[in-house]
């Protein structure tokens, strides 16, 4: 009685039940859902952190074989920029994970001294990682 009771409040507020959408874990559905829609920006912006915040990629690696090294001082909101502006260059490969993908871009835009290469098989659409090696001065 006492979790019905804690419910009505919400009901009056207006707030509404919870809507099925598809996963966001696929880079078709992120694009879909976070760039091109805006129908839900929160559940988005909450991925998105999610994914700034948890490097899996760079922990425990020593900063030149790091996925990407970012800048110091770097935001969610230049994060976000670089993501979705990579996500819109590269249709083709919005069917792999959004987290991949995610590294996919921040490896391009925020290279480290020895980055590893990220590559998508164009048949089997799975993404190889290179060994980090130094990369040529761009």
């Amino acid at each position: 009685m006492k979790a019905a009771a804690a419910l009505i409040p919400l009901a009056s507020l207006g707030m509404a039940p919870l809507e099925s959408r598809q996963s966001l874990s696929g880079g078709n559905a992120y694009y879909s859902e976070c760039v091109m829609g805006k129908d839900y920006y929160t559940v988005c912006l909450g991925y998105f952190m999610a994914m700034v915040d948890a490097p899996i990629m760079n922990t425990g690696k020593i900063p030149e074989e790091a996925a990407y090294c970012p800048h110091a001082g770097v935001t969610y909101e230049r994060y976000r920029d670089v993501f979705h502006k990579y996500l819109q260059a590269n249709p083709t490969r919005r069917d792999v994970s959004t987290h991949m993908l995610f590294l996919m871009a921040m490896n391009e835009a925020f290279p480290c001294a020895s980055s590893p290469l990220f590559t998508v098989d164009p048949e089997t659409r799975e993404v190889y990682i290179s060994t980090p090696k130094p990369r040529a001065a761009s």
